[in-house]
């Protein structure tokens, strides 16, 4: 440290007015506290305002950290389902703006995907929407998915049996079980079509695509509920085969150099990889879109808050930093003697509110079926952007060190 500092920290009139346990710090503490002398001092002796200040950045960091886990629950239930596919890719009927719901894929298409180089395997994947009714009469809306049983996107059961074995089984997701009390057992009838589906399986798994939970069927039942006659073919007859023809998506497993686009304009599909089909889900899009949304403002307001607070302080003690100008220390000096207790500040008070957002976030996962997601990643980036946004907000409320005028100071000071 500079001498001219080190004379500035044992100053008689800084002694003074801080009092002896602020100028008995030095000592105490050691080098790093030498680069630090002043903000430690601060702290020290304005420790119930910059208490109150930690206080409310802990709740600004909780406030990111519950806001991401709850944004991340609330995507999850819209795209669980699809996020659960043991797959690298989706090919889609070709559009410019594919989704789930506009999407019907031919036997030609998913035979001529599984024949193309580089795939390592693929399946089709039917997905139709249907209001039913359990066996206790109670209304629910479902998403029926057909599947080859046994195929790579067999999800199989937790409980019970998997598709495959009775042709009219179902394996229900856990919203159904959890919200609508189904059981293996049960049977659902879908309305229109009057189609019985006999529950055979339960998965433990929220399994949901646009917030509706999955019904897994085996394909020719899915083909029939969707696109046969209401109750099925006249009796002692046969659906034709036509019927089964067609599916919603090909679910495909590709090696990392496979050339997808000559293979999409041949078979006119457009193959989305795994994150990108999410966008291809209901509302998926507007959710992740208002959810970031949210989050900037509240960065925005954590970055005010922060500054505002800290130019607030820088102003309270302008004719102390005009002395302490006086008296030969460097701005640069000041300006780092205060950033360095902007980032002290927010590092201590983020690392609480994170800790604190850890620990509600895994009590409302073990104890509500509230849609949350302990997501580490996603909760470091949340705190690492509150102190991004904190020190943005500071850098721009010290600056006035640099303009402080010892000699105006001083003489504010007579």
């Amino acid at each position: 440290m500079p001498r001219r500092e080190q004379r500035l920290s044992t100053g008689k009139g800084q002694e003074k007015r801080r009092g002896p346990a602020a100028s008995n710090l030095l000592p105490r503490i050691g080098r790093i506290s030498i680069a630090m002398f002043l903000a430690l001092r601060d702290l020290v002796f304005a420790k119930g305002r910059f208490l109150l200040m930690a206080v409310v950045i802990v709740m600004m960091a909780l406030m990111m950290v519950l806001l991401t886990g709850l944004s991340s629950g609330l995507v999850d239930r819209n795209i669980s389902g699809i996020r659960a596919l043991p797959i690298t890719h989706l090919a889609f009927e070709y559009d410019d703006k594919p989704t789930w719901s506009n999407s019907m894929v031919e036997r030609a298409m998913w035979d001529g995907w599984a024949d193309r180089p580089g795939v390592t395997t693929s399946t089709q994947l039917g997905n139709t929407m249907f209001n039913a009714r359990t066996s206790k009469g109670e209304p629910i809306t479902l998403a029926l998915w057909g599947m080859e049983p046994g195929s790579f996107i067999d999800p199989g059961a937790d409980a019970g049996q998997p598709i495959g074995g009775d042709p009219y089984g179902v394996v229900v997701s856990r919203m159904l079980v959890a919200e609508n009390n189904v059981e293996i057992g049960d049977t659902i009838v879908l309305d229109r079509v009057l189609t019985e589906l006999k529950v055979v399986g339960l998965l433990d798994a929220h399994n949901n695509i646009a917030h509706t939970p999955i019904v897994y069927a085996p394909f020719s039942l899915w083909a029939e509920a969707s696109y046969g006659p209401p109750g099925g073919p006249p009796e002692g007859e046969s659906l034709p085969d036509i019927l089964y023809d067609f599916a919603t998506v090909v679910a495909l497993q590709l090696e990392e150099t496979t050339e997808i686009a000559p293979i999409d304009e041949e078979l006119f599909t457009v193959a989305l990889d795994k994150p990108m089909s999410f966008v291809a889900s209901t509302g998926y899009k507007a959710e992740r879109d208002s959810v970031r949304i949210n989050q900037g403002f509240l960065l925005v307001i954590a970055t005010l808050i922060i500054g505002a607070f800290f130019s607030i302080w820088t102003i309270q003690r302008t004719q102390e930093i005009g002395l302490i100008k006086a008296l030969g220390a460097s701005t640069g000096y000041l300006v780092r003697d205060a950033l360095g207790q902007v980032s002290l500040l927010l590092a201590v008070a983020v690392t609480c509110g994170v800790g604190i957002g850890y620990g509600l976030g895994d009590l409302i996962v073990e104890r509500t079926d509230i849609p949350y997601v302990i997501d580490i990643r996603a909760m470091l980036i949340s705190g690492a952007l509150v102190i991004g946004g904190g020190l943005v907000g500071a850098v721009l409320a010290v600056r006035r060190i640099a303009r402080i005028d010892p000699i105006i100071a001083l003489g504010q000071l007579r």
